[in-house]
């Protein structure tokens, strides 16, 4: 019975969830990225992107509650885009890890498609050290369309596929839609704008987000983002700063809830093209 209650406690904890992180990247223009080429944590949001990645590429994302490690194969002598990803997420009541396998084709007529197959493994806390865990495994699909070169839209599907798993929905990952939008203006700026569905694909509430990245010079890039969740009824604002050297590349940022500043956090990313 005490369990019982202490699980009902942690599905509502886990249903008010703040932003979601992937990397520092997304993190720093709102948690936008899906229709974005991004090497650093593209893949997290959209395996389609993998496709237009011009090398491979390994990169650790780090913050307080979640640690990703991807490696992306997009070289010349690959035969076909693919990427390895882990993703570890820790939450009041359950820490969340997940190995994925993502694919993609290479673009044919503006259009790519890609998908990811992931175990999931939940462990969920209770009182008095006692702890259970659960196994599912999961399949996201996602597409992306490049108009031209400075343009173009990507759309993902999260969970549209899963095994069963005797946990409740709301500690599960959830079922979602995401669009997002990319311009670049003339190699200077660019804009990344995306919706996300709430979960269960309802459109009822949705969440917005967008961010502006600033290319200062050809190794320094500097962003602003915001997101406005109408699920969780929060506003954040967001920042970060980008090194983008031939051998390595180092992002930071830094998230804010504009009405509870105790949600703030900080990220770091280290992504090498090789």
């Amino acid at each position: 019975m005490k369990n019982s209650i202490l699980l009902l406690i942690a599905c509502f904890l886990f249903s008010v969830n703040s932003f979601a992180v992937v990397g520092a990247v997304s993190t720093a223009t709102g948690g936008s990225g899906r229709g974005a080429v991004e090497p650093v944590d593209g893949l997290l949001l959209n395996p389609a992107i993998i496709s237009d990645l011009p090398t491979k590429n390994f990169s650790v994302n780090y913050s307080p509650d979640q640690t990703a490690l991807t490696v992306s194969d997009n070289g010349q002598d690959s035969y076909f885009p693919a990427a390895l990803s882990f993703l570890r997420t820790k939450a009041t009541a359950v820490d969340t890890q997940q190995l994925g396998l993502s694919f993609a084709t290479p673009r044919w007529n503006k259009i790519a498609i890609g998908g990811t197959g992931s175990m999931v493994e939940y462990t969920n806390y209770f009182a008095a050290g006692i702890e259970q865990k659960y196994r599912q495994s999961s399949f996201d699909l996602g597409a992306t369309v490049a108009f031209t070169k400075n343009f173009g839209i990507g759309i993902i599907a999260k969970k549209i596929a899963s095994g069963s798993a005797a946990l409740p929905e709301n500690l599960q990952i959830q079922k979602t839609v995401g669009f997002g939008m990319s311009y670049t203006y003339q190699s200077f700026a660019r804009l990344r704008l995306d919706v996300e569905s709430a979960p269960d694909n309802k459109t009822d509430k949705l969440v917005y987000m967008g961010g502006l990245e600033n290319y200062i010079n050809d190794f320094m890039v500097f962003r602003l983002g915001f997101q406005s969740n109408q699920v969780t009824a929060k506003d954040y604002f967001s920042a970060g700063l980008g090194f983008t050297g031939p051998q390595f590349g180092l992002h930071y940022a830094f998230i804010s809830n504009v009405a509870d500043k105790s949600e703030d956090k900080h990220l770091i990313d280290l992504g090498i093209p090789f």
